[in-house]
This record gives structure tokens, C-alpha cells and sequence, in this order.
């Protein structure tokens, strides 16, 4: 993939196209929400089948160490240590055991939040307040954006844990991850990091942020489907945290079947909890596999051009951006409003242009490495026909 210097080009991201159907009755521009489904992805589903067909119980001495190494292929995209990432089912549950790990009874039972995260994650912190924590919501003065120094002002000396969305889902803006997590570092407060909609469309490390926990999935920029999602801790931090929401494969001998407390394992293995989701860990590696060999810098690089394009587009028309213009403070995303957009995204969906509609953001508009700039022409024909 690539030239021989091992520069990827725009030539060679689009080259990809032909592994992807769906592009071709339709302009994808939803990979925020869901991308696009590569063909290997059903060669993986079959080989599931066929593995469990041929081996049956047998099978699990395949499925299980698929956990591992799948936590391991994210972890290679994250800058995370081997043994350091585990997959789960979704990022509520993610969450749901990464609050289980916290006694809320203490002086330290601050969770700070912002009112631009996903509702589901902001549920979960939220019903943590039966168990006597205090759940600080930081607002965002824009809708489109949280001031860094708002945040910061939020954590203090009672606070156990920050919660940061990488990339807003609601406007794409890009936080400034790094300069949160080293305040509430100095406040002793731990950091957890949705980075759903950043890992596989904006450079992430995890390493470099500092930050003590990460969580995503596959379903967006990953093109891996739902089921497929991951955690990321601090290796020192792996054994010191005691998810109450836990379950056999938490346990250090899991087919001892002992019936007592759970003796934790030593692992990251320790935050799985039940039985792994194990057709989402066929289903996901055909697309990580994509992005991991196209590589996140060239798909970024494209990206921002694209992005820019539609907002030029956007304002020629005189429709109202709600993403940040400054390519530091933008994720790969777009939201582009005006009268009767709602409306608008319902004719488009029925035209296979495959976008979303948020209120207060917009319809919402992603290119990806498969993207060709014609479609980005295209969507906007497309709404001044429908208006």
C-alpha cells in the first residue's frame, strides 16, 4: 500500500473503495456514526461460522485468545503497551465497570463531566449518584465547543474522576485532552477518555495524552460494526482498580468455578466480566486492519482537506457551521444547519446520501479514506434540488 518511501497517498486511500459495497449505491458520509462495511469483514463472519461448525466447544481455544489480540491490534493504534487494552461490548458497559472501580462515600466523590458528552456515557455517570457521588457538569458556552480553561477550573482536590470526550459528537471540536488530564493529574484525580469518535480519524496516544483510562469501538471510523468495543488502562493502574461490575472471566481462575468473592486477576483481563462478544471480534478486524495499514496520519491529512471543503461549500450557500474552522480544534466531522435540515437529511437518506441529523448540530457529514471529492459536490446538488 503506498509508494515504495512508504508514503500513503490520496490515490492509494481511495484505491480502497473497491473493498467497500456499499459505496457503490450510495455517498457514505456517516463513518461518525457507522462506516462502511469492507468485504473481508463477511470473509471473517464465514470463517466464524466455519469454526464453530467444524470445532465446536473446541472453538473457544481460538475465540479467546482473539480478545488479547485484538486488545492488542487497538492498542498498536492508540500507542498503548501490549496487555494494556481489553474488548468489550459497548462503551456504556466500558464506563458502567470503570465507575464500578470507585467508592463515592468518600471526600474525593467528584466525577467532572461536560453537557456535550454522549447521553449514554453521561447516564451511567449520572446513576452514580445513588451511590453518593457528585456528578459537575461543565457547560459548553457555544454548543459547538468547551473552553479548556472551564474545565480545568472544575477539578479540585475533591474530585475522583474526569471524564473527557476526545472528539464532541455533537460538533466534532477536538479537545485539548493532554493539557485536562495534566490538571486533574495535579489534583490526583484519575482520567477517563471516550475517544469514540477520534480512534482510526485523528492520531491518538495514549502515552503522549497521559491519560489513565481510554475506551471506543469499532462501529465508526474502525469500520468494524457493533460489539466490537475496547478499554484501555494504565498498566500501573491495572491492578490497583476493583470493578465491582465484574463477572467469571474477572476472576484469575475463571474454570475453578469458585463461589466466593472474585479474586481479581493481575491482568487487564480483570475488567472483561462475561463471556466476550465473539463474532464482533471477526467481524471488527477486517476494517482495523485497513486503517492500521493506511495508517491514521494519511486518513487525518485527508480528512482536514475534505473537511474544509465542505465548509466552504456550507458557507457558500450561507448554511450555519457548527464545527470549529481551525484544523487543531476539529475532528474529522462537519455540522452544517439551516431551515428545514431535519426535513432535508430524511430526502437525502431516501437518495442514499447516508448522513445523520442531530438538533443543535445539524446534518452531520464525515468523509473517510474511501471519500471522493465529487461527493462532497454532490450532497450539497443534492440538498439545493431538495430546498
Amino acid at each position: 500500500m503506498g509508494r515504495a518511501d512508504g508514503h500513503v497517498t490520496e490515490k492509494d486511500l481511495l484505491r480502497c473503495r473497491r473493498d467497500f459495497p456499499t459505496l457503490r449505491n450510495s455517498v457514505h458520509l456517516i463513518s461518525h456514526s457507522l462506516g462502511a462495511m469492507p468485504r473481508p469483514a463477511l470473509d471473517e463472519l464465514r470463517a466464524f461460522g466455519e469454526t464453530w461448525t467444524r470445532d465446536s466447544i473446541e472453538a473457544w481455544h481460538d475465540w479467546l485468545p482473539r480478545v488479547t489480540r485484538s486488545g492488542d491490534e487497538i492498542g498498536r493504534l492508540i500507542g498503548a503497551p501490549a496487555g494494556t487494552v481489553v474488548m468489550h461490548q459497548n462503551v456504556s458497559s466500558l464506563m458502567a465497570i470503570i465507575a464500578s472501580c470507585f467508592d463515592w462515600k468518600g471526600s474525593r466523590r467528584r466525577i467532572v463531566s461536560t453537557d456535550m458528552n454522549f447521553p449514554s456515557v453521561h447516564y451511567v455517570l449520572k446513576e452514580q449518584e445513588r451511590l453518593g457521588a457528585r456528578l459537575s457538569i461543565v457547560k459548553s458556552r457555544d454548543r459547538i465547543t468547551i473552553d479548556p480553561e472551564d474545565f480545568i477550573r472544575a477539578i479540585d482536590e475533591r474530585t475522583q474522576l474526569v471524564v473527557i470526550e476526545l472528539v464532541l459528537f455533537r460538533s466534532g471540536f477536538l479537545q485539548d485532552a493532554r493539557a485536562i488530564v495534566k490538571a486533574a493529574r495535579a489534583k490526583g484525580a484519575l482520567t477517563a477518555v471516550d475517544a469514540y469518535q477520534a480512534v482510526g480519524a485523528v492520531p491518538v496516544n495514549v502515552s503522549e495524552m497521559g491519560c489513565d483510562i481510554l475506551m471506543g469501538g469499532s462501529v465508526k471510523w474502525l469500520c468494524g460494526g457493533p460489539g466490537a468495543a475496547y478499554l484501555y488502562v494504565r498498566k500501573s493502574l491495572i491492578p490497583r482498580l476493583e470493578p465491582r461490575d465484574c463477572g467469571w472471566f474477572s476472576h484469575r481462575k475463571p474454570f475453578d468455578f469458585v463461589f466466593d468473592r472474585v479474586d481479581y486477576r493481575k491482568d487487564v483481563m480483570r475488567y472483561m466480566g462475561g463471556t466476550p462478544s465473539v463474532p464482533a471480534l471477526y467481524s471488527s478486524a477486517a476494517g482495523r486492519r485497513y486503517v492500521c495499514r493506511l495508517g491514521v496520519e494519511a486518513i487525518r491529512a485527508k480528512a482536514l482537506r475534505q473537511t474544509r471543503v465542505l465548509m466552504d461549500l456550507a458557507d457558500a450557500r450561507g448554511f450555519r457551521v457548527n464545527t470549529p474552522r481551525e484544523d487543531a480544534r476539529r475532528g474529522n466531522m462537519v455540522c452544517v444547519d439551516f431551515p428545514g435540515a431535519e426535513r432535508v437529511h430524511l430526502e437525502l437518506l431516501k437518495r442514499r446520501f447516508l448522513i445523520d441529523y442531530r438538533p443543535g448540530s445539524g446534518i452531520r457529514m464525515s468523509p473517510h479514506f474511501y471519500t471522493r471529492d465529487d461527493e462532497l459536490h454532490a450532497i450539497f446538488d443534492e440538498i439545493d434540488r431538495i430546498r
